[in-house]
């Protein structure tokens, strides 16, 4: 079956009882376009990526960010989620400003990838680590994906196997503190609580279409 550009299937309007699940993200496109994807899959659940302003993906501002969405929504802690997105490479030394924070919301939580949110991305195809000469550069692993993908990671479409992406990057997951490694993501924490809540719509998307043509 020839591989679609952009999935068509019906998105569903949430129910009222439905919770929020806010994504901060450091970045406009890649990390926002990627969680759009499983918006509207089930109506359990609302999926609110919220992109920077501007650029500005300081941690400080990214606090601001969630405060101003959750206010918008009239999120609840009791009730909803909300993660923050964060690379390690533009803020390592205040990243330590956003899990204080978190730690005073106990709905509030972290993923944090090393070096940066490719690495999540690439172990959508791959288990193993790559053979890359600097594993804690992004710049090495951004121009990496299409030669593991073919014609790169389309956000329309290879989200789909999150849960082999959760669970790739599980196994090869290690850290420093609460830093993960270079070549490692926390995201899988992330997806571990998003699958369950559109798990069966997910499997019919599967079962219809084919997974990304990985690169050997």
């Amino acid at each position: 079956m020839p591989k679609p550009i952009k999935f068509t299937y019906e998105k569903r309007e949430s129910f009222r009882d439905a919770f929020f699940f806010i994504i901060l993200c450091e970045g406009q496109n890649r990390e926002p376009d990627y969680f759009r994807f499983f918006d509207g899959m089930s109506s359990r659940v609302k999926v609110v990526p919220v992109e920077s302003v501007e650029g500005n993906s300081s941690p400080s501002r990214l606090v601001a960010n969630a405060i101003e969405k959750e206010e918008e929504l009239d999120a609840r802690a009791d009730k909803d989620r909300l993660w923050f997105v964060i690379d390690t490479d533009r803020w390592r030394n205040q990243i330590h400003d956003i899990r204080q924070e978190c730690s005073q919301r106990p709905h509030w939580e972290v993923a944090q990838s090393n070096p940066c949110f490719e690495v999540w991305l690439y172990f959508h195809a791959k288990s193993a680590l790559p053979a890359l000469e600097h594993l804690d550069r992004c710049n090495n692993w951004k121009p990496h994906l299409p030669n593991v993908i073919k014609g790169g990671f389309n956000p329309d479409f290879h989200p789909i196997v999150i849960e082999t992406a959760s669970e790739n990057s599980k196994a090869a997951y290690s850290e420093n503190g609460y830093f993960p490694e270079p070549g490692s993501t926390q995201l899988w924490r992330l997806a571990e609580e998003l699958i369950p809540l559109i798990k069966k719509p997910l499997d019919i998307l599967k079962a219809q279409f084919p997974p990304p043509e990985v690169i050997a």
